[in-house]
C-alpha cells in the first residue's frame, strides 16, 4: 500500500491537493498521468528534483504504508 498525497505550502500553513492510498505505484501513475517510472522515481528520490528551482510548485510525497 502507499499513500500519495500533492500539497502546496503557502507559508505557515499548506494546502493538501491531493490525498488517497493506493494498492500499487502503477495505480497512482494511472490517477495522476504519470508514467510508472516518473511515480517510481518520485516514490524513492531523496534530492531535490529539478521543478523545485520554482518558487511555486506542488509538494508529491509517495510513502509506502
Amino acid at each position: 500500500m502507499f499513500n500519495c498525497k500533492i500539497y502546496q505550502e503557502l507559508g505557515e500553513s499548506s494546502l493538501t491537493i491531493f490525498d488517497r492510498d493506493f494498492k500499487s505505484l502503477r495505480e497512482i501513475a494511472i490517477e495522476l498521468g504519470l508514467s510508472y517510472q516518473q511515480v517510481a522515481d518520485l516514490s524513492s528520490r531523496s534530492i531535490r528534483p529539478k521543478y523545485q528551482q520554482f518558487k511555486f510548485f506542488p509538494k508529491i510525497d509517495i510513502s509506502r504504508i
